[in-house]
């Protein structure tokens, strides 16, 4: 009996197709896990693990005593380079993530009438449908842009009050 040793061709073409696999199954199993595969970002705060829309970080932020109305400094490959100061409640609209705006408002984050229409009109101006339909944008009479405009101009007024 003779073993058939597998010709270079066929090597060439297995291997590259295995470590495909390979990394597919990776990348698979760290979502799975709750991690943002290949992201190697760790948020510093709130606002940075609301953006990034890592519940369990922005929880452990929360229990710790964070305050989700709080301005934070935010890095700008999390947000957007135009904001780089937002509160927690703001900066989780830019994880789209409907569930973790009701997580915030089930835990009492988000804590009058004018607070939910800010947030409200802010998923509107960010066109996020499911949230802004769950603040009930509709009823909060949004101007367009004017509540994404406030939060571009906190970052743009710190910038000034610092010294140069």
């Amino acid at each position: 009996m003779t073993r058939r040793i597998p010709d270079a061709c066929t090597l060439a073409l297995t291997v590259p197709v295995a470590l495909a696999i390979l990394w597919l199954v990776s990348v698979v199993a760290v979502e799975r896990a709750g991690g943002v595969a290949f992201s190697g970002i760790v948020p510093q705060n709130s606002a940075e693990a609301a953006g990034l829309g890592l519940a369990s970080e922005l929880l452990r932020f929360l229990r710790q005593g964070e305050d989700p109305h709080h301005v934070y400094p935010v890095r700008p490959e999390i947000l957007s380079s135009a904001i780089l100061r937002a509160t927690t409640l703001e900066a989780a609209m830019w994880s789209r993530q409907r569930e973790l705006i009701e997580l915030l408002d089930r835990g009492g984050a988000i804590g009058d009438a004018d607070e939910r229409a800010a947030l409200a009109c802010l998923a509107a101006d960010l066109r996020i449908e499911d949230i802004a339909e769950y603040l009930d944008a509709e009823r909060a009479g949004c101007a367009p842009g004017k509540a994404l405009d406030r939060v571009i101009a906190r970052t743009h007024n710190a910038a000034k009050e610092r010294p140069h």
